[in-house]
């Protein structure tokens, strides 16, 4: 890692975790710009599901009940 990326890179880890996010986001979005409104609605559904799970709002469902859902959803069971 270059000096300039590892200061860069303090400077960083020094900003609130809104703010990482944000430039994490910004970076990712510098890298790979063509990501479709599809893609970016299934992002923001992801990223509210794994806020709600994490705050404890969404429990985590265990493998079995994972898979179990799904064979059901698809008629497989």
């Amino acid at each position: 890692m270059s000096p300039a990326l590892k200061q860069i890179e303090q400077q960083a880890f020094q900003l609130s975790a809104t703010e990482r996010e944000l430039l994490a986001n910004h970076l990712f979005q510098s890298i790979h710009p063509n990501l479709t409104g599809a893609d970016e609605a299934w992002l923001a559904l992801a990223d509210e599901r794994y806020q709600a799970f994490k705050s404890g709002k969404e429990p985590a469902l265990a493998e079995s009940e994972f898979f179990d859902a799904i064979e059901e959803e698809l008629g497989w069971n």
